[in-house]
């Protein structure tokens, strides 16, 4: 559950603004860039507050799939759902993940903050038993950025009561949720840190495929996935989830 989740309409308290030396969304994108280019570049210790905006979880894009922030509404039911949703580095869906030294560090939970997706129509070949079926689907080339965040037993770099999986439903109506959907971000404090791994700002690549059932068409959009993956380890100290005009719905650690 999203610990502390409450109707934006009653409260009035906002976000902390940035200040300075503290790297938002787009600056933090850049300087790992600059590392991964100068290895020698150091961003251990990098303070950042980074936005990302919740994304309507129906849409069959790489770019929501792999969102740490999702929103869905039930309109026969009038019903709004919020999920907050890590992901993990593994040798699965990521290629470098032994020699750059990742297999030896706590899992590493990971939350994209940037990137780009591009889109074209491709022909995916799916096998049913002995049959080979060809099926229009899409291939979708995208390049990301993101924070790695250790998460295992006894280690933990989230916020106290921050879980990789988070969902809350909440009951409104249209109006109300429409209000509170636009704008809303996912608002991730903290800094950069050295776990051992090289380089530290670590990039590397998946390719593969996917299936996902998409309920807007009732049929299953088949992928096929290019992705350049870029990251930073991480420690969150302080996350939020801010509604319309910064409007503070949910905090962590908790007040």
């Amino acid at each position: 559950m999203i610990g502390g989740l409450l109707a934006a309409a009653a409260l009035t308290a906002t976000a902390p603004a940035s200040v300075s030396g503290v790297m938002d969304g787009p600056a933090l994108r850049d300087a790992m860039e600059s590392a991964r280019r100068a290895p020698a570049a150091d961003l251990v210790g990098q303070r950042f507050q980074i936005s990302i905006p919740f994304v309507d979880e129906r849409k069959r894009t790489m770019k929501v799939l792999q969102s740490p922030a999702r929103w869905r509404y039930d309109f026969s039911r009038g019903e709004l759902t919020l999920m907050i949703g890590l992901g993990q580095i593994s040798a699965q869906n990521y290629n470098h993940f032994d020699d750059q030294g990742l297999k030896a560090l706590p899992t590493l939970q990971t939350a994209f903050f940037d990137g780009d997706e591009v889109r074209s129509q491709a022909t995916v070949e799916t096998r049913d038993h002995d049959t080979v079926h060809q099926d229009v689907g899409v291939r979708s080339i995208v390049t990301n950025y993101g924070l790695a965040i250790p998460y295992a037993d006894g280690v933990s770099a989230l916020p106290p009561r921050f879980e990789p999986f988070m969902v809350q439903k909440l009951k409104m109506n249209q109006q109300t949720y429409h209000r509170l959907i636009r704008g809303m971000t996912l608002v991730l404090e903290g800094s950069v840190t050295d776990l051992g791994q090289k380089p530290a700002v670590f990039c590397g690549s998946y390719d593969g495929r996917l299936a996902a059932p998409d309920p807007r068409i009732d049929d299953t959009v088949r992928m096929l996935v290019t992705a350049r993956q870029c990251f930073a380890t991480a420690k969150i100290d302080h996350a939020s989830v801010l509604g319309t005009n910064g409007v503070v719905v949910a905090v962590w650690p908790k007040p």
